[in-house]
């Protein structure tokens, strides 16, 4: 008897290549790590802000974001991650070793990882508002949120739809003791899901 359950898969091995500079304004970072149309992940001491990435910044849906003033950010697409702190320090992830940034970052040693699993994690709100790129989620707990989506949202699915932020985790096992664990997750982009089922 087979079980109709059975959520087994061959493994996904992936290697994720890194490199990292100092002394980099977020801006310079964004613009090496070429991620134009991507999203990011904005932390600043007044506004947190979920924002698109563009040709020399970041915009919101209400407009563009002052980088000067954000401490910490992660920015993402499907192909690449950047992750960037205040004091000038940049990483950036990639599973395709041409995609990272030239010969002035430092390479470190890359993730070998056994297995790859892409996981979803719901973005607090439900969808209320949704325009060419973007969609407004909303609760009473935390407002609104503006998010921005690669797809147009269908008019059917604005009344009961929820976001969810994919993620690639990279299993990797440990030598000595042979035990799998995840060593890194990195971020791939928004995605609408469909409380009647995915979409």
């Amino acid at each position: 008897m087979t079980n109709p359950r059975n959520t087994w898969r061959e493994p996904r091995p992936a290697a994720l290549h890194c490199v990292a500079a100092s002394g980099m304004t977020l801006g310079e970072a964004m613009d090496a790590g070429g991620l134009s149309g991507g999203c990011a992940l904005l932390t600043a001491p007044s506004a947190y802000h979920v924002a698109r990435v563009t040709e020399g910044g970041c915009v919101t849906r209400t407009g563009p974001v002052d980088l000067s003033t954000v401490y910490e950010a992660r920015a993402f697409t499907p192909k690449a991650e950047l992750r960037w702190v205040e004091a000038g320090y940049a990483v950036l992830l990639a599973e395709d070793e041409n995609l990272l940034a030239g010969s002035s970052w430092e390479r470190l040693e890359p993730i070998r990882a056994v297995d790859t699993m892409d996981t979803r994690y719901l973005v607090w709100g439900t969808l209320k508002d949704a325009d060419v790129g973007w969609a407004t989620l909303a609760s009473a707990r935390i407002g609104t949120l503006a998010v921005p989506l690669p797809t147009a949202v269908p008019l059917s699915v604005v009344s009961r739809g929820r976001i969810r932020l994919v993620t690639r985790e990279y299993v990797v096992v440990d030598r000595e003791h042979g035990n799998a664990h995840v060593a890194e997750e990195r971020l791939l982009g928004f995605e609408l899901y469909d409380l009647e089922g995915a979409i």
